[in-house]
């Protein structure tokens, strides 16, 4: 607590508008808190270890910065300012409703309070009318699920630079106004689906140096104002294309310094970004080692050609394949030409597969293993498993058989002609033979007869 002493040595300074000029002028606490209302005040830097009583009720902005104070209590405030910052003390502590009598406040800054570290439930409850609320560098571990509850204003919200680790599901469901969410610097590893519910008016989100490894294909899906996303410089492999899909109205989009892995399972994002009119940064593979270095954006049509359809269960979530005019011809020239249509409950079974039509030339059947999944996502309907073409096995495996039989069949045409030729050689020289030896009997007669 500070001594009487000591509060009238501190000097507060108060700025006065005036006809469009600035005046400063420097009165002790005990004659400038009661005579200088409608103003803003600023006490900073003073070593205050509380917030001073006496503040006038109608100041405009109270300024506390790069003081002492190190716990917020209910009654502490006992005015009507719209704009407090509190920011670069020593807080540790707020209570539960400690800012409920601000009823007009508009922007609160906490930022800079690095042994903040922990939130009560209801710390910011009252404050319906806040559009701005700064909590950057405060090593805060958690937020409690209620912490925002009825924050319908908020537009602002600065949660960059701590420690967390989690976002609670709903945790900014009352935020229907907000409009800027800045999380970067952080510890977070995962995206819920419910993690962003509610943010409707949300538009950029800052996601970037984290740790995230995975998203649920369901996480945006209320943010389909977002303009801007930045996720780089996190641990994301893969990232599924119905997440992206969610924000319609994406310009901005950075994705660069992740670990992406430019297999079958990227096949969803590569898909989005096909249609995409959007300002992204590169994506690097970073697997299988043949694509190393090379930018997912830009993988061609045929490096996903033989990758099965994506499982509607799955966190990757459905699609619809569409294929160019040349890929779809190389399907026509290679894919079955009987399908079988049904659908099919949840279940693994052998059945007997049938990739080509039966006849002389092509190979014995073959017995697969198929996987048969019904779809019971309501919101997207059933949908059918099917086969749609062949493994690259199956189709060497077709090739090689069609092309020995067409080598035995060109074999077999050759050996007939030599055999017939052979046969028609042999049968010259039988005629030879036999009209030799008519010629013989011939000159025998005729000299008997001489």
């Amino acid at each position: 607590m500070d001594t009487p002493t000591t509060a009238r040595s501190r000097q507060c300074s108060f700025t006065r508008t005036c006809r469009s000029k600035f005046l400063r002028i420097f009165l002790p606490p005990s004659i400038g808190l009661y005579c200088c209302a409608l103003v803003p005040m600023t006490c900073q830097a003073q070593n205050f270890t509380s917030v001073p009583v006496g503040v006038p009720y109608d100041s405009q902005r109270v300024f506390l910065q790069n003081n002492r104070i190190t716990e917020l209590r209910v009654g502490s405030f006992g005015f009507g300012t719209q704009v407090l910052w509190l920011f670069s003390n020593n807080i540790t502590w707020i209570e539960a409703g400690s800012f409920s009598e601000l009823r007009d406040l508009e922007e609160l800054d906490l930022g800079d309070n690095s042994h903040l570290r922990r939130l009560e439930g209801g710390a910011f409850r009252g404050l319906e009318k806040l559009q701005s609320l700064h909590m950057h560098r405060c090593k805060l571990t958690a937020l409690p699920h209620d912490l925002f509850h009825k924050l319908y204003s908020l537009q602002f919200l600065y949660l960059q630079e701590n420690q967390l680790h989690f976002l609670q599901d709903d945790l900014f469901s009352d935020l229907i106004n907000l409009s800027q969410l800045f999380l970067h610097g952080n510890r977070i590893r995962t995206l819920s689906e419910n993690v962003f519910r509610g943010l409707v008016n949300l538009d950029r989100l800052l996601l970037h140096d984290n740790r995230v490894r995975q998203v649920n294909r369901r996480a945006f899906r209320d943010l389909g104002r977002l303009t801007m996303l930045f996720l780089f410089n996190n641990s994301l492999a893969e990232l599924p294309g119905q997440a992206l899909r969610d924000t319609q109205g994406i310009e901005f989009l950075r994705l660069n310094g992740n670990p992406w892995s430019c297999g079958c399972e990227a096949l969803p994002l590569w898909e989005w970004f096909r249609g995409a009119r959007v300002s992204s940064s590169e994506l690097l593979c970073s697997s299988p080692s043949p694509r190393r270095g090379m930018d997912l954006r830009f993988l061609r049509e045929m490096d996903f050609a033989l990758c099965p359809l994506p499982d509607p269960g799955t966190l990757a979530g459905s699609t619809t394949r569409t294929f160019s005019t040349k890929t779809r011809w190389w399907f026509s020239k290679h894919k079955p030409q009987s399908q079988t249509k049904a659908v099919f409950e949840k279940s693994s079974e052998t059945i007997k597969a049938f990739p080509f039509p039966q006849g002389k030339n092509n190979p014995p059947i073959r017995y697969v293993k198929v996987e048969r999944q019904k779809d019971t996502d309501r919101e997207y309907g059933e949908r059918y498993v099917k086969v749609e073409r062949l493994k690259v096995r199956e189709r060497d495996e077709l090739k090689s058989y069609q092309r020995k039989k067409l080598e035995d069949r060109e074999g077999g045409r050759e050996e007939k002609k030599a055999q017939e030729e052979r046969t028609e050689s042999e049968g010259g020289r039988v005629v030879e033979i036999l009209n030799n030896k008519e010629n013989g009997r011939e000159g025998a007669r005729t000299g008997q007869a001489i």
